[in-house]
């Protein structure tokens, strides 16, 4: 999936993006949903969404590395003034542990997540799902 007409279409969102994207191993169908997903989890924990930071980015993940499993990726996070209740991780065989994430926790893997990510850091919080960039 090519994420620039998406990004461009979440521009009422300040949004972040190096110069050249990488493409990622995932369906605007499926995605498009995760993204939402992502965005009403931080709405309903406070956000606002004008306020909303959508940043796109590219990642590489040493050969040592455990979770996320090495590779290459693309990494999606939405951040702001949003509370989260505690910080979690996500993989597909290990669940996050958190409560009230139901319908996003429903879209990762439809979605190919590889790894999820919630950060608290007062007073702000952000969501990160990372997609494989395909061979």
């Amino acid at each position: 999936m090519k994420f620039d007409a998406l990004l461009r279409a979440h521009a009422f969102m300040k949004v972040e993006r190096p110069p050249e994207l990488w493409e990622a191993d995932t369906e605007d169908t499926a995605f498009i949903p995760l993204l939402g997903e992502m965005i009403v989890a931080c709405l309903v924990r406070g956000g606002k969404l004008e306020e909303l930071t959508l940043n796109a980015s590219n990642v590489t993940v040493d050969a040592d590395s455990r979770d996320p499993p090495p590779g290459h990726y693309v990494a999606i996070t939405v951040s702001g003034s949003v509370f989260w209740d505690s910080e979690g991780v996500w993989l597909p065989a290990r669940p996050w542990q958190l409560h009230g994430l139901d319908d996003l926790t429903a879209r990762l893997s439809p979605a190919a997540a590889c790894y999820a990510y919630i950060r608290k850091m007062d007073p702000r919080g952000s969501i990160t799902v990372f997609l494989s960039v395909p061979n």
